[in-house]
Order: structure tokens, then C-alpha cells, then sequence
């Protein structure tokens, strides 16, 4: 039935966008791509070789849970420093703008490179490479992650063209045929319109505020002092041109990508706000900004404790700008890493407070109050963006323990994502296999994730149709080629 369905989408998509009808696949190249799969489960552990090879070939649709400056490589950012003349210093190993001798000796890239030692503890310091598989002193996992932005942020946006012509390429050689990626603030800076009296007057009386409606009413006093200052505006447009001019040359027949801006919820209320605003006026100035999202670790205590008002925040822009998409990290929890009280509401205030269409992570939906109903909404209204490398070394969840099995068993909306595939040092092909070897959902499923990716992601219909089309297109030269390979495992 999925075949004959895919089938005939594929034909009516032909006749829609005005190009010819292409060869259509035999049912039996399916069924013997299917049949590989399985031979990778044939034995007790599964075949993690084969499972490799098939998912590194196979066409992966969208990663949409992907931050722009954890995408890189610790290398590409050495590059970087190395391209500007700036150093790094051995004690802290953050990058400087100038050689320094006190209190450590910093060094330039290539005398880095050249003392392995050095070397080795940058990457395990600016990654999570090496960071369980050998002793050595180390943080905690979750600060060991969240602390590589801020080595690599000072060099992070200064050649961005250039990064995103990387993730691009790295895209196209993985198979991936759309990137939505988390790139950065708009960049507006609340001090500039409130000094430093109002600013703090603000940030109390909305962390007091205690309803939806006196929520509403600051965010409105707020918003009317940014809708009279046009230097609040000329912002937005610089960063939408910054955005466009970096843009050029990235979208091609076969690939596509789209930007997503965000707020930190560990900054002031108003600061959150601003950024929240900043973003939705982008996103409404720009085809290419194409969601807005909130990011940084929601266990830290001032994301902990404004929660609630940044799905405020969210749920007051919603009503003023219903058409701006919405995709939120939400329950990126596990027990133990906060309060209980804290696990049972924030996926259930991301969607029916917030209004997300998509939940990042979503990891404590186990110990949410409201589970059994916000399973029903989310397979109504929203999809989640499965994050398996991170949420193993962040949380420490893998396996039973992840709630996979729970969205897959109530048929919520998968879509499997690599969230920081440069501090994880792994890419799409390598969440598929996690995902297969763990939980071995059947082939079927597999594709239904994959076109998830772009049914979910936040294109418009015309481009999803463009990218569908191609998807199926690469199928089947995919299981064409997997039921080729399949004749040697029957030999």
C-alpha cells in the first residue's frame, strides 16, 4: 500500500511541476532493498558494517534539527584562526587575538597542530571527541557540550559563507538533500532602546506577571517602543541582507537550504523577548528565515525559572504573527538533572502554550503530567526531532530508556536529526544507524521518517513538492542499487 501510494504521488507531482514522467520503480527492488536491511539483524548484534554502508547511501531527505555553529569541525574553526593570525592559548585553549606570554604561552596553529598533546586536548575540549573512550580529566557531559561554543564562537561567524558552503557540500556527499539550520541571533540589543532602570523594571515585572494576559500587556509596551524606533528595524534588515549575501550560490537544482533565527533562554527576560521579536520581523522579511526557535540548556536556572514566560513570549507572537513557523527545544531532560516538578510540563507549555509545530528532543515526555493527552496533540499538530547522539552524551538516555518507542508506538511524527553533528563528530547516516541498531524499525518506517523530514520541515508546498519528487527519484536509483548488493548476500 506505501508503494502504491508513493507511486502514485510521484506520478501526480510529474504532472504538477510540468516534467516528464519518470521510469517507475519494480516493486522487487523495494522488497530487496527491504531484505538487506534485515540482513543486518540476522544474528544476535546487529551488522553495524552493513547498516553503514546502507544508510550511508541511502537519500536521508532533511536534517531539521541542526545548529549552524556546532555543525563544524574543531579543524574548520582552526582553519579559521589560522586564516585570521590569531593564537591559542595553552592553559585555556580559547582563542586569542593577540600572542601572549602570560600567564600561558599561547601558540600559533600550526606550532599547535605540530605538539600532538596540545592538539588532542583542544579537540577534547572544543568536541566531545575521546571524551569516554580513554581516561582523562573531564567535566561533566552536559557542560563538556555546551561549553565548546564558547571556544569556538569568536571565530564561529567570521568567514559564516564559507561555513555554510561546507555544511552544503558535506550535505550533498551525505546524501542530504536539506539543511534547516539554527544560525544565530538577529542581533538586536535591547540596551540600545531601554537603559539600564527600564531594563530592570522589566525583566521583575515580567518574571511577576503571573497570567497570559499581563504577559500580553508588557510585551506589548515593549514591542510599541520597538515599533517606533527605526533603528530597531534597520537591524532587522541588516541581518536579513547579511543572510541573503551569504546565501548566494547555496541553493542549487539538488539542494536547498533554509535558516532558522532564535533567542537564549538563559538571557534577561527582555533580551529573550527582543530576540523573539527580532526573529518573527525576520522571518516575515525574508523567504529564507524560515522558523524561530529558543536554544541553550534548559536545565540552567534562569531557563528553569522563566520557563513559563518564554512560552508566554511565544504564545503572545503567535497571536500577532500566526503565518511565522515555530519549532521549540523542549524536554531536553532526563531525571536527576532537574527538580521532578520540573519534568511534568515543559513539552505540554511548548505546544499548547507556544504553539510549536515542531519539539526538539522532547526527552522527559515519560514523566510529563498530561502525557497520554499531549501524544494525541503532538500526533495532531506537531512532529519531533529525534536527536540520538546528543541525547546519549548530554542526558545519558539511549536505548530503552529514550522515549523513541513511545512517539513511534502512538504514531507521533519522527524526524530524525543530527542537532551538533561537528561537537558530536558524526553526521545524518550515523543517527540512522543508531536508530536501526537500537530499535530496528522496518524499512517502510525508515522512508517514512526520511520523508517526514520534508513533509514537517518549513519550506513552502511548492518547494516540499520539488524536494518530495527528488526524494523519490533518488529512491529508486537507491533500491536499484541495494537489490543489486542484495545478490551477494544470497550467493
Amino acid at each position: 500500500m506505501h508503494h502504491i501510494k508513493r507511486l502514485s504521488f510521484l506520478l501526480l507531482l510529474s504532472v504538477l511541476v510540468g516534467c516528464a514522467t519518470p521510469n517507475l520503480p519494480e516493486n522487487n527492488d523495494e522488497s530487496a532493498t527491504s531484505a538487506l536491511y534485515e540482513r543486518s539483524f540476522e544474528t544476535h548484534f546487529p551488522n553495524i558494517a552493513l547498516l553503514n554502508l546502507f544508510f550511508t547511501q541511502m537519500p536521508k531527505g532533511g536534517d531539521l534539527h541542526h545548529h549552524y555553529t556546532g555543525s563544524l569541525y574543531a579543524e574548520t574553526y582552526l582553519e579559521w584562526v589560522k586564516n585570521k593570525g590569531w593564537f591559542i592559548d595553552t592553559c585555556s585553549f580559547k582563542i586569542l587575538q593577540a600572542k601572549n606570554t602570560e600567564p600561558c604561552k599561547s601558540v600559533s596553529v600550526d606550532e599547535l597542530i605540530a605538539n600532538d598533546t596540545l592538539y588532542r586536548k583542544l579537540l577534547t575540549l572544543w568536541s566531545d571527541k575521546d571524551f569516554d573512550n580513554h581516561s582523562h580529566d573531564q567535566l561533566p557531559p552536559d557542560s563538556n557540550f555546551f561549553n565548546t561554543f564558547g571556544y569556538f564562537s569568536p571565530i564561529s561567524d567570521q568567514y559564516m559563507d564559507v561555513g555554510l558552503n561546507i555544511i552544503k557540500e558535506r550535505a550533498l556527499s551525505e546524501n542530504v538533500s536539506y539543511i534547516e539550520t539554527m544560525l544565530s541571533r538577529v542581533g538586536v540589543n535591547s540596551a540600545e532602546f531601554f537603559n539600564a532602570n527600564e531594563a530592570k523594571n522589566l525583566n521583575a515585572t515580567l518574571r511577576h506577571a503571573t497570567t497570559q494576559e499581563e504577559v500580553n500587556a508588557l510585551l506589548e509596551r515593549i514591542s510599541t517602543v520597538y515599533a517606533q524606533n527605526q533603528a530597531f528595524d534597520a537591524k532587522v534588515h541588516h541581518f536579513v541582507s547579511e543572510l541573503e549575501r551569504r546565501h548566494q550560490g547555496i541553493d542549487t537544482a539538488n539542494f536547498t537550504m533554509r535558516y532558522q533565527t532564535y533567542a537564549v533562554r538563559v538571557l534577561e527576560p527582555l533580551q529573550v523577548y527582543t530576540d523573539l521579536l527580532s526573529g518573527y520581523k525576520a522571518v516575515l522579511s525574508s523567504p529564507l528565515v524560515v522558523g524561530v526557535n529558543i536554544v541553550a540548556p534548559e536545565n540552567n536556572t534562569v531557563a528553569i525559572n522563566d520557563y513559563t514566560l518564554h512560552m508566554r513570549m511565544f504564545n503572545y507572537l503567535a497571536s500577532h504573527y500566526p503565518q511565522v513557523p515555530r519549532s521549540l527545544h523542549a524536554g531536553e531532560l532526563t531525571i536527576g538533572m532537574v527538580e521532578p516538578k520540573e519534568l511534568l510540563f515543559h513539552i505540554t507549555q511548548a505546544r499548547k502554550i507556544a504553539g510549536a509545530q515542531r519539539i526538539g528532543h522532547g526527552v522527559d515526555i515519560a514523566y510529563e503530567k498530561e502525557a497520554p493527552s499531549l501524544l494525541k496533540e503532538l500526533k495532531e499538530h506537531a512532529a519531533i526531532e529525534i536527536n540520538l547522539s546528543s541525547n546519549e552524551f548530554i542526558l545519558g538516555v539511549a536505548g530503552k530508556e529514550h522515549p523513541y518507542t513511545i512517539y513511534a508506538a502512538y504514531g507521533v511524527p519522527i524526524v530524525i536529526s543530527t542537532d551538533d553533528s561537528g561537537v558530536s563528530r558524526d553526521n545524518l547516516a550515523h543517527e540512522y544507524v543508531l536508530l536501526a541498531s537500537r530499535y530496528h524499525p522496518s524499512y517502510a518506517t525508515i522512508k517514512t521518517y526520511v520523508y517526514n523530514s520534508i513533509d514537517y520541515s518549513f519550506l513552502t508546498p511548492t518547494e516540499k513538492a520539488k524536494v518530495k519528487l527528488q526524494l523519490d527519484q533518488k529512491f529508486m536509483v537507491f533500491e536499484k542499487e541495494m537489490s543489486v548488493l542484495a545478490k551477494h548476500f544470497n550467493q
